[in-house]
Formats: C-alpha cells, structure tokens, sequence
C-alpha cells in the first residue's frame, strides 16, 4: 500500500511541475526577438524524462487496472469504462510523447501543437491516476 502511494506522490508531483511550467513558460522563455531561450527549454528536458517515466508508471498502473474489471460480471459498467479510457489514453498520449521527444532531443524539428496537447493532457490524466492510486490504498 505504500507503494501505492508514492506512486500517486510521484505522478501527483509531476502533473502539477508540468501543469505549472506549460502555464508559466511563455512568460519567461522567450528574449526580445522572439526566441525561445536556451536554459528555459532546459527545463522541458528535465521534465520530459519525468514524464517519461510516468507515463510507463501510468501504463503499469492501468493496465493492471484495465484487467482487473475485465473479468468482472458484475454488471457494473463505469469502473470498466473508467479504466479502458484511461489505459488507452496513456497509451495515446505515449504514442504522441516519445516520438515527439526523441525530435526534440536530437535537436529535429519536433511539431509544437503535439506539445501542447500532450502538455495539457498528461496532467490531467496523471492527476486522476495518482487520486485513484491514494483511494486505492484507503480501502
């Protein structure tokens, strides 16, 4: 159980890093000409493997959820719903993420709408994941 709950701590944390950073980056990031400066698109660096490895977390922790109500006949349709949405939009979001990140890590033209809409959805879903893990434990 208490592995349960650093795991919810983990994902937790970075949803709000990221949530917070994609909200206050164009504040900060970019000179007088318009350019993104170099130490505040470090940032997204070191958050990237964050994300990185909350995402295989989320993919562990969903699945594992995703098959627990497979089998279920309870008749109880939401939490089998619940955990297919949300396994598949891990999956998802991964399929949009390590492309992406691997453009950007080499330095290649990687594609800024992507971003955006992985910066917005993986908070969102880590959050929701980490408060399913802490209810998890309290049961």
């Amino acid at each position: 159980m208490a592995l349960h709950r650093l795991m919810s701590a983990y994902l937790l944390i970075v949803a709000i890093a990221v949530a917070v950073h994609f909200m206050v980056f164009p504040l900060y990031a970019y000179d007088s000409d318009g350019e993104a400066i170099g130490s505040a698109l470090n940032v997204w660096h070191v958050l990237d493997v964050f994300m990185a490895a909350g995402l295989v977390l989320m993919m562990v922790t969903t699945w594992r959820e995703k098959r627990r109500y497979e089998g279920d006949s309870s008749g109880d349709l939401r939490p089998w719903l619940r955990s297919n949405v949300m396994f598949y939009g891990t999956v998802l979001v991964a399929l949009a993420f390590v492309p992406n990140w691997f453009e950007y890590a080499w330095g290649w033209n990687s594609k800024p709408i992507v971003w955006h809409v992985i910066d917005t959805v993986l908070p969102v879903m880590f959050a929701v994941e980490a408060h399913r893990l802490w209810r998890a434990t309290s049961i």
